[in-house]
Formats: C-alpha cells, structure tokens, sequence
C-alpha cells in the first residue's frame, strides 16, 4: 500500500500545467469526442471542433443550431461548391426537438448572398 504523502507518486501527471494543454469536448453533436488544445487557441466559428470533424467543415456543408452553436450535422458538397453553413432555430440539445432539426435555412454574408 502506498503512503499519499509519498513524494515520488504523481497524480494525473498529463494534466498538469507543464503540459499547457487542456481537454476540450468537439462541438459536432454526433461526435463529442474529447481532444487536447492549446490554452491560447481561441474557438473558431463553428466552436471547438476535433481534427477529424475541422477536416469535415471544409468539404463538407454544415448544420449549426443558432440558438445553442452546437454543429448539428455535415450535409455532403461537391467540390466545385461553395460551402454553407446552414441555421436552425433550436435543436434537441437546447430547447428544440428533433423535428426542429430538419428545418434548416442557409446562412448567407451579404457579400454572398446573391
């Protein structure tokens, strides 16, 4: 059995400040994996997103709840396609329902929007 005043044991070495680095959970609905950042990255327009779903924003279209920012889904885009992040009112995960998930609407920048 080991003492708990016993210098030489370290708890949860990995999440000490000498590694600068904290978890945060991927703001994509469907994935909410944990993954580590930088204390100085600041969360983009779509929040936190994990590496594989980041990868995703840029070939893929986005659902994103305008109520909450949570990233709802990715709706497949051809490449020669312009992508759009497209808004819904709520979601099941504020005060939505699921139903409330298929009503999307496009959201456009007034440079874009023709």
């Amino acid at each position: 059995m080991h003492d708990i005043n016993n210098p030489e044991i370290t708890i949860g070495t990995f999440a000490t400040t000498s590694t600068k680095k904290h978890f945060t959970k991927c703001n994509h609905a469907k994935c909410n994996s944990y993954y580590f950042v930088e204390p100085e990255q600041a969360p983009g327009d779509l929040g936190y997103l994990c590496p594989d779903c980041e990868a995703k924003s840029y070939d893929f279209h986005v659902v994103m709840c305008s109520s909450c920012k949570t990233v709802i889904n990715f709706i497949g885009a051809l490449k020669s396609e312009e992508k759009v992040v497209f808004t819904i009112d709520k979601c099941s995960h504020c005060v939505g329902t699921i139903e409330d998930e298929y009503e999307v609407e496009p959201l456009y920048t007034a440079d874009s929007y023709i």
